[in-house]
């Protein structure tokens, strides 16, 4: 068996699990099957390499085990999840985070347009995309091999409905003419999102961007030193923000509306009702993972632009080329 395809024990790390401990290793399979959710047959099943690619932005890895098929970024020697799909139940959501992102639909329940930054493995917008069959989809990764083993590896569509796109998020957003009821962050590298996707400038450009009621929706990792500074950053911008807990208690999905208007607790309870029958798990709660305290240092500052206006595209290719191992995040 080739180093690469050796069984999940000793340097996988799920972004979750590296949140938590800070591990580097040490996870067996047996206890990894079971916090991951992986159906039992997993345990005894091998993990077998379906390609390798390398790219000027990742080292990516395609793996099966058993029914579950998985993409990873490998970092340093370490591998990380970046999406993972059970074959035999193609059409549900895997990870408890990608379920908490459904929050946006709390928020915002009809949305017709749909963008995606960060395509991954497609787990979250292949999901959309059966689930809502009146929303059009654009989806946006940086890294075309990414594109191409999402779509051979893992069952996304090409569909004049679901759009692929090659490209840096930003700039795609910036530069759309059309705006989107939803726009949903998930642009990690490894556990790093490169610099000029979180900036004020950057969620300004996600709101120009946005229909008078839409949403943007952001995957936060509520353990680390950056979060304050996110929080901060987000609530400069959107005139309305809504916070939803993950399971694990350690990712928090971020909703910031660009409507006027509060959505108030019993709206979005009355939201998770009205959309329950397209989802496969309970919206109502995830209405209970909603929660409106303070968790983050108000005194933060707030993350901007480290280049001028002008500089965008070269300061983009800076970012996604350097933001891998160990991003030095500048706060203004």
């Amino acid at each position: 068996m080739s180093r690469h395809a050796q069984p999940l024990e000793d340097r996988e790390l799920t972004r979750r699990a590296w949140l938590r401990g800070g591990l580097r290793g040490g996870l067996s399979t047996a206890l990894l099957a079971p916090l991951l959710g992986w159906p039992r047959k997993a345990l005894a099943a091998e993990e077998k390499l379906l390609e390798q690619a390398t790219s000027e932005y990742n080292t990516i890895m395609v793996t099966e085990r058993g029914s579950i098929r998985t993409m990873y970024f490998v970092v340093d020697g370490t591998r990380y999840i970046e999406s993972r799909k059970d074959m035999d139940h193609p059409n549900s959501l895997d990870l408890d985070y990608s379920r908490t992102m459904m929050a946006g639909f709390l928020v915002q329940p009809g949305p017709k347009r749909f963008m995606m930054m960060g395509l991954g493995g497609g787990q979250i917008s292949n999901y959309l995309f059966e689930r809502f069959p009146e929303l059009e989809i654009d989806a946006v990764d940086i890294d075309p091999e990414v594109v191409r083993l999402a779509h051979q590896y893992f069952d996304v569509p090409k569909h004049p409905r679901y759009r692929t796109h090659v490209g840096d998020g930003r700039l795609f957003i910036e530069n759309a003419k059309q705006p989107w009821d939803q726009i949903m962050l998930d642009a990690f590298r490894g556990v790093f999102v490169p610099y000029h996707l979180k900036t004020r400038e950057a969620y300004a450009a996600c709101l120009a961007k946005l229909t008078p009621t839409g949403v943007v929706v952001a995957n936060l990792h509520n353990l680390t030193r950056m979060y304050p500074h996110d929080r901060q950053t987000l609530a400069a911008v959107f005139p309305h923000r809504y916070s939803f807990v993950s399971e694990s208690g350690n990712q928090t999905t971020f909703v910031a509306s660009a409507s006027p208007e509060r959505v108030g607790t019993y709206e979005i309870r009355s939201n998770a009702r009205a959309v329950a029958d397209r989802f496969d798990f309970d919206t109502l709660g995830l209405t209970a993972r909603y929660y409106m305290r303070t968790d983050w240092d108000t005194e933060a500052a707030m993350l901007t632009d480290d280049f001028d206006p002008a500089e965008l595209e070269s300061a983009a290719q800076r970012h996604n080329t350097t933001c891998i191992a160990g991003c030095a995040y500048p706060a203004g």
